[in-house]
């Protein structure tokens, strides 16, 4: 974890009245522009570290590649992550080039006109793949060490652990995993995605430009979420947490065991 965290002196108080001076780990951000094709894409500030995964995740999402093939070349230098394309899609663009812990949101018409594609029915997943999903990020290290970061992680559909990523930044992390797979020529449409980060629309929409079936998290979906992943038919989870999880959408993906009719007015979250 060198470079991505630093001590830092601070004071920690306590309710019966004691105060310490302490060294505390904090999370290091890293400010860096991505280019593409010789033109300023975007300036991104997220956790210093597989800087090239989260340049092809970004651009997968955002359907600017389809594949590695698609891919040139990519370098780094201190502040610049550089891709050249051998193919030139236009895909979907940013709302804004700069990029606060990396907000994803997509311009509006790009949306409407050339949206994510219907996600069909492949396979299934089971409850105990989905906990062991969550369980995972749960565990990784950055966060343990020094919290301030946002966990995905990427499982198979009988619940192999793929690769689990840290990053200031949900959507950050989530572009880290998906250029995982990319770089290790797995299928994303058979990857489950798993985050810690709650699921508004623009996140959804990440997911769903990636092509994941299923998106995971300890955290609430939105209803312009939710109405996202039934437009294109994914499968999407929040509150995954205390032996329960929430389905917002295609529950026909989940073996489910049995099913309980919840009675009118019961919270489930």
């Amino acid at each position: 974890m060198a470079g991505r965290t630093v001590k830092k002196d601070i004071t920690r108080m306590f309710s019966d009245g004691t105060v310490k001076k302490i060294d505390d780990d904090m999370i290091v951000e890293k400010r860096i522009i991505l280019e593409v094709d010789g033109f300023r894409e975007a300036v991104v500030i997220f956790t210093p570290g597989e800087e090239e995964l989260w340049a092809l995740g970004n651009l997968y999402c955002r359907r600017m590649i389809e594949s590695m093939n698609d891919i040139r070349s990519i370098k780094m230098d201190d502040s610049r992550i550089i891709v050249e394309r051998a193919n030139k899609i236009e895909g979907w663009k940013l709302e804004s080039r700069f990029l606060h812990t990396a907000s994803g949101a997509f311009l509006q018409e790009k949306r409407e006109n050339n949206g994510p594609s219907f996600l069909p029915v492949e396979w299934q997943i089971s409850f105990d793949a989905i906990m062991s999903g969550i369980d995972w990020i749960a565990e990784a290290p950055l966060f343990t060490q020094a919290g301030s970061v946002h966990v995905a992680a990427v499982v198979s559909p009988k619940g192999e652990r793929f690769f689990r990523t840290e990053d200031v930044g949900r959507h950050n992390a989530v572009d880290k995993a998906v250029g995982w797979l990319l770089k290790n020529n797995v299928n994303t449409s058979d990857a489950a995605l798993i985050t810690s980060g709650r699921l508004p629309e623009d996140m959804v929409l990440k997911g769903a430009g990636a092509r994941i079936p299923v998106m995971a998290s300890i955290s609430a979906a939105t209803a312009n979420g939710a109405d996202a992943a039934r437009r294109c038919n994914m499968t999407l989870i929040g509150f995954a947490r205390n032996g329960r999880f929430n389905v917002y959408s295609a529950p026909e993906r989940i073996k489910f065991i049995k099913e309980e009719k919840i009675t009118e007015g019961e919270k489930i979250a």
